[in-house]
């Protein structure tokens, strides 16, 4: 594509010459979308009055024609032959069929898209309300950014048979305007992408991205050591006569550090299929003396190929720098990982590729169909091209794939759990996308084109925070959101899901000073509350191996929430209420089994609590009206004389559950379930109260009983004070021990 920047702008039809970015009709410095004077008739799907101009030599019309007729040619046959009742439903890739017929008729129309830039800009300026003058030109402190293309049919919107409307389509082309590339600001100045990813152009734009991190984010200083750290082992690159050259060095054979910078590698490992070479026990000599390239990866070839041109000599890679058969490195590393993160130079992510066999290097700029097209501003009220202003289309075929939210944060890279953890604790990263380079830290979000940065692009960052003055409590709130959506992220060995976290929790308790849980993936100051983690959308799945205790939100296979807010205030509560009668006893933690766990060892993780607790006999599914029990959908029910608030099966509901896991083959809730069960208070306040826990076994020596979590439960109807059995737990009531494995 890059190519046709240096031909000439082609004169477009009488049609097209409508076509115009006119930033005349900004009146704010916002994100816009401002309509053009395009609009011509035509016939659905084919088109032909826009294939008519086209081959008459628009290429404008081209490009567009191409684009509205990318229907597989078996669908388009039978849309023109179904006499108006068939359409294409281009985000689904299928026809549908019309509730009645139509002529066919479709009127298009042209916007483009405006940007503001957030950088060069008075930093009190509100920018959203700030009237735009001319002081920078035609730019208007903004680019444009996409021209979109709407077909609409003439008759309005029509409905499918189903009774969803279909009102058309609209249509993307990314597009470039002279105005933006000719910028006199560089800020603000729109960039082509290269036909070659590590072109001269390109390197040194990331090196002047480094450079300017170092030299002016303070967020991603490393202010926790003043001491330079590098892993226990890096590879070794040299670029000699006959390619790479590449070996395992341990750090201890490197001294001093203070001059060493390394880059690290984020991917995906994706199809294995030939196995991609590891460090093991059996060549870790060999790698020591060299590792032909031939050997490696294409990821790993192309990430070393990128050190080469970036002037790095040291590379980290998991799997060639972890001795992959040994749990004793394992261990030893995995609690390092967090630093090689924060201490690399940059970490180069592989983000568009789905294989570490792809590579992620090649592009193909210069195939993707694109026009060079003058327009003139409409300042004389006559059309001429003598003015100079142009614009560059591009067809991709996916135009979202030129956007960061979708081309980082849709890809595959970005639904892998260990990826997760290697984006936020990296100071920062050079993603290579497809035909396309972002550059992300904690102080920016740059791209290879330039373009500004959208407000969605800053929102719901994972990068964990640093600073000297952050504080547990603000790095909490993250930890919440963090496994919020790292438990939704997908996990080959489904036993690494504790292993694939710690990272942050490491880098979280060395800020801090707070005691992490490693067998559960809780933090000890916030366990009360984080006992009460809920399933928050969909079921859970039940797991064939055990990976955590169950009182762990790593025990379950589904996207969690620890966040839980309060709903009553039980120190302010009479105490001849039950919230009141609770509220006289503590929760309170006696011991907690600390052993580590890793991917190939997984411990007992035994707790054992001091609380409140109820027995009871039954769980059975609510049946009754929806209304304030769709969340917690059992009734947990004390044997006894059946009552107001009774139940089928003779006892009293006393509280209100929520099982981890629905339909358990080995609880059946269609009718009461028989326990023993056990009830544990947690907290007064929060939503859930407390768990529901199943007699898992018996230590006859100990004459203990160990206790299995299955779900969370609510005395009180769901977030008020109004006690579901006023007589659940009474003052003679003393807390017990209990033991959760």
């Amino acid at each position: 594509m890059t190519s046709i920047a240096d031909a000439p702008a082609q004169v477009p039809c009488a049609a097209c010459r409508a076509i115009v970015p006119d930033r005349g009709q900004l009146k704010k410095i916002q994100t816009s979308r401002f309509d053009t004077l395009f609009n011509r008739d035509d016939l659905y799907p084919t088109y032909p009055s826009l294939e008519s101009s086209a081959r008459a030599g628009c290429n404008s019309c081209a490009l567009v024609w191409q684009r509205l007729t990318s229907i597989p040619p078996e669908d388009l046959s039978a849309i023109e032959q179904s006499n108006g009742r068939l359409v294409w439903i281009s985000d689904k890739q299928k026809t549908k069929q019309l509730g009645a017929s139509w002529d066919r008729r479709v009127k298009i129309e042209a916007a483009f898209d405006f940007v503001p830039y957030t950088t060069g800009l008075p930093s009190d300026a509100d920018h959203d309300e700030e009237p735009l003058t001319n002081q920078d030109g035609n730019q208007r402190r903004g680019a444009v950014t996409s021209l979109w293309i709407s077909c609409r049919p003439v008759a309005g919107t029509l409905r499918l048979v189903d009774g969803e409307p279909w009102a058309g389509d609209t249509f993307e082309f990314p597009v470039f305007d002279s105005i933006d590339l000719n910028s006199p600001r560089s800020d603000w100045r729109r960039q082509l992408p290269s036909p070659a990813t590590l072109s001269d152009e390109n390197v040194a734009r990331i090196k002047r991205w480094i450079k300017s991190c170092l030299d002016s984010h303070s967020q991603c200083f490393n202010t926790q050591t003043t001491e330079h750290w590098i892993p226990s082992r890096l590879l070794e690159i040299d670029h000699g006569d006959h390619g790479l050259e590449i070996r395992l060095v341990e750090s201890s054979d490197l001294r001093p550090w203070a001059g060493i910078k390394f880059a690290a590698l984020s991917h995906v490992w994706g199809n294995q299929n030939p196995s991609p070479l590891c460090l093991l026990s059996s060549n870790l000599y060999e790698f020591k003396h060299g590792i032909q390239e031939s050997e490696l990866p294409k990821n790993f070839v192309d990430a070393a190929h990128v050190c080469v041109r970036l002037g790095l000599r040291y590379l980290w890679i998991d799997s060639l720098c972890i001795i992959q058969d040994s749990l004793g490195d394992w261990r030893e590393q995995a609690i390092l990982m967090h630093l090689v993160y924060r201490y690399a130079l940059v970490t180069i992510v592989a983000t568009s590729v789905t294989s570490c066999h792809d590579g992620f290097l090649e592009r193909n700029v210069n195939s993707i169909p694109a026009v060079k097209v003058a327009y003139s501003l409409p300042v004389s009220g006559e059309w001429s091209a003598s003015g100079g202003n142009y614009m560059i289309i591009y067809n991709y075929d996916n135009p979202q794939d030129s956007y960061r939210m979708f081309a980082i944060n849709g890809s595959k890279w970005n639904t892998r759990a260990w990826t997760m953890q290697e984006r936020s604790l990296s100071t920062r990263m050079v993603h290579f996308c497809r035909n396309k380079m972002f550059f992300e830290c904690r102080g920016c979000l740059q791209s290879e084109e330039n373009e500004p940065t959208e407000q969605s692009d800053t929102m719901n960052s994972i990068l964990w925070p640093r600073g000297a003055s952050v504080s547990f409590e603000e790095l909490y709130q993250h930890w919440q959101l963090f496994v919020g959506e790292y438990s939704s992220r997908n996990l080959t060995v489904s036993t690494d899901k504790l292993p694939a976290i710690q990272s942050v929790a490491e880098e979280m308790a060395a800020v801090t000073g707070h005691k992490y849980i490693r067998s559960a993936g809780m933090w000890q100051a916030k366990l009360q509350r984080e006992l009460l983690w809920n399933i928050t959308f969909g079921k859970a799945e039940l797991l064939d191996v055990r990976r955590a205790p169950s009182w762990s939100w790593a025990a379950v296979e589904g996207q969690i929430s620890l966040w839980q807010r309060d709903f009553r205030n039980s120190q302010r509560c009479p105490p001849n209420t039950l919230l009141g009668c609770l509220a006289q006893h503590s929760f309170e933690v006696l011991t907690i089994d600390q052993e580590y766990t890793g991917p190939k060892s997984i411990n007992t993780g035994l707790l054992t609590v001091r609380s409140l607790v109820k027995r009871f006999g039954h769980i059975q599914k609510y049946t009754g009206p929806s209304k304030g029990r769709s969340f917690f959908s059992y009734d947990l029910i004390i044997d006894g004389p059946q009552s107001g608030n009774g139940d089928e099966s003779g006892g009293e509901v006393f509280a209100f559950g929520k099982l981890d896991i629905e339909d358990s083959s080995d609880l059946n809730t269609s009718a009461a379930t028989s326990g023993p069960f056990l009830y544990l208070h947690v907290n007064s306040d929060a939503r859930a109260t407390g768990l529901i826990l199943r007699e898992e076994s018996y230590d006859q020596a100990q004459n203990a009983h160990n206790w299995k979590r299955i779900g969370i439960a609510t005395l009180f109807l769901d977030r008020s004070e109004i006690p579901i059995l006023n007589g659940t737990f009474s003052h003679s009531d003393v807390p017990q021990a209990v033991t959760l494995i």
